[in-house]
C-alpha cells in the first residue's frame, strides 16, 4: 500500500480543490478541540465535491451503482489543536494512482493570518464493482482529476 510521507503532505501547497469553514461548537471535545474524527469527516465532505466536479455525484453513482470505492485506509497527523471557530481550509494536496485504487494526501490549514498547517490525513480508496467486490478501473474522469491534482514528489 502506498502511503505519503506526512512532512511532505504537511509542505505541500494548496491546490485549486479545497474549501474553506470553520471548526463548529458540535465538533469539538470537551477539552475544547477538535475531536479527532471530524477531520476525516472534513475530508470526506471534500472528496464528496471533488467527485461531483469530476462528473460523478455521489447521489446518483449510489442510485445504479456500477462502482464503489470504500476506505481501506484512513490516518491523520495532528500537529497544532483546532478549537471551536478556527476558520480552517481543507485542500485535497495529492493522488497516487494505481489501476483501481488511488491514495489522496490533504492538509488542515488555519486560515487568517498565520496560515499554519495543523494537520494532514491521508485515505485509501479501492474501486470495485457493488456486487462481486472485485477490483475494477477507476472511471475515467475521476482519474483524469485526480491526475491534475498530482503526485508528490519524493
Amino acid at each position: 500500500m502506498f502511503r505519503f510521507e506526512r512532512d511532505t503532505l504537511r509542505a505541500r501547497p494548496p491546490t485549486a480543490f479545497a474549501e474553506d469553514r470553520q471548526i463548529r461548537f458540535q465538533d469539538v471535545d470537551a477539552a475544547g478541540i477538535i475531536f479527532y474524527p471530524r477531520l476525516l469527516e472534513y475530508c470526506h465532505d471534500l472528496l464528496v465535491g471533488f467527485f461531483a466536479a469530476n462528473g460523478a455525484p455521489l447521489p446518483e453513482v449510489l442510485r445504479a451503482p456500477t462502482w464503489i470505492s470504500p476506505i481501506r485506509h484512513a490516518e491523520v497527523d495532528y500537529f497544532k489543536p483546532l478549537r471551536f471557530g478556527d476558520p480552517v481550509e481543507v485542500a485535497l494536496v495529492s493522488a497516487h494512482l494505481t489501476q483501481s485504487e488511488v491514495t489522496l494526501g490533504f492538509r488542515v490549514a488555519r486560515r487568517g493570518g498565520s496560515e499554519e498547517v495543523c494537520a494532514v490525513a491521508q485515505s485509501v480508496h479501492t474501486f470495485v464493482d457493488p456486487r462481486t467486490f472485485t477490483r475494477v478501473p477507476l472511471p475515467e474522469s475521476l482519474r483524469a482529476g485526480f491526475e491534475a491534482i498530482g503526485e508528490l514528489v519524493p
